[in-house]
């Protein structure tokens, strides 16, 4: 509880303009495999091939243990596809022996009864599947596989099966295209009609350094905001109890298509408040791995946390010098803090105190 106050403490700091944490992340993502096994057409990393030199299972544990004792509430597991790692069951159970939450993000192609219950019996507290559509015709072209919409809806069956009292949480992660916009509303339902708990909203995004692509028909066009602010509106006035981010979050994604430098007038708060570890160890603010803070092969991550090069990154945020996307893990808390009073800062300290698997 004493960890959880001090990051109340620290969140508040920041939103009264302190730079410097007095605590590690409330939340950290790992990439924990560079390659899939899906052929999604708005990603490349399935053209990666698979490099030895990642984190080893032991520089993995590390890395768990100091990221726990940083502070850290919720690690966050993905990839590429991080079921494509033997150990990564593993792995979460030895996060959760160090008390922290634990969520996971996967296409679920691998994902029979047998790794299900490997999954659940891990300890897993959230599961994020991926799905971009309510029908395989859809779903099957925008993730490059056919087949992959059967293949998912099996893996939620056995997870629903095999869970114990509901745990772990599961969730559709949905990335969101001009093709697919238009089924957000019945992607909303097929999660409420399976029993499922969750929702997440990401739009796709063009970052060809971190191997993002959107093009042709999946690409929206200038003056596309309104329709799709329109649609994202849709589901959140009818399945809003199913989208797990604070609305702040959902009122921005015209905004960003149309004029993406706004973002950058709210408060920022990666690299204070969220990290992210690529395979090999590189720890940066956010997703969008501009500006490295550090590697933990070279420093502890308290070491890179509270470093020289941190402190410079910071800087960089606070000037609007580092770009800001909407990714839904880091910007959700982005608002979160910035509309944060004495009256509501219930929308930071609710989360914190579940584990901070989303703000």
């Amino acid at each position: 509880m004493l960890k959880k106050v001090k990051h109340l403490r620290n969140l508040l700091r920041f939103a009264k303009g302190k730079q410097e944490p007095i605590i590690g992340p409330v939340k950290a993502v790992w990439e924990a495999v560079n390659t899939c096994n899906a052929r999604c057409r708005t990603c490349t990393r399935w053209k990666e091939k698979v490099d030895p030199s990642v984190l080893s299972t032991s520089e993995g544990k590390k890395l768990i243990q100091q990221l726990a004792a940083s502070g850290v509430l919720n690690l966050t597991f993905t990839g590429g596809e991080p079921l494509l790692r033997k150990d990564i069951y593993e792995l979460i159970a030895f996060a959760k022996t160090h008390q922290l939450s634990t969520s996971l993000y996967t296409n679920g192609l691998l994902l029979n009864a047998r790794r299900a219950k490997e999954v659940i019996d891990s300890g897993l507290d959230l599961i994020y599947l991926s799905l971009d559509g309510s029908t395989p015709a859809l779903n099957d072209d925008l993730r490059g596989i056919t087949g992959y919409f059967e293949l998912a809806m099996k893996a939620l069956e056995s997870l629903k099966s095999l869970r114990n009292n509901g745990h772990p949480k599961i969730f559709v992660a949905c990335t969101i295209t001009k093709k697919n916009v238009h089924d957000l509303l019945n992607l909303a339902r097929l999660v409420k009609v399976n029993g499922l708990d969750g929702l997440s909203l990401q739009l796709a995004l063009h970052a060809p350094a971190i191997k993002y692509f959107v093009e042709g028909d999946l690409a929206f066009q200038p003056g596309d905001g309104a329709e799709l602010q329109t649609l994202i509106n849709q589901v959140v006035e009818e399945y809003g109890y199913y989208l797990p981010m604070n609305r702040e979050y959902y009122r921005h994604f015209a905004e960003y298509l149309e004029q993406p430098q706004a973002l950058s007038e709210h408060l920022n708060t990666v690299g204070f408040a969220t990290a992210m570890i690529n395979p090999w160890g590189d720890v940066y603010p956010d997703p969008l791995m501009t500006d490295s803070m550090g590697n933990i092969r070279r420093q502890t991550f308290k070491e890179i946390w509270f470093g020289e090069q941190a402190c410079t990154v910071r800087q960089r945020i606070a000037s609007r010098e580092h770009p800001v996307s909407l990714f839904d893990n880091f910007l959700s808390l982005n608002f979160a803090v910035e509309h944060a009073t004495a009256f509501n800062f219930h929308q930071i300290l609710k989360p914190i105190l579940n584990g901070a698997q989303h703000f």
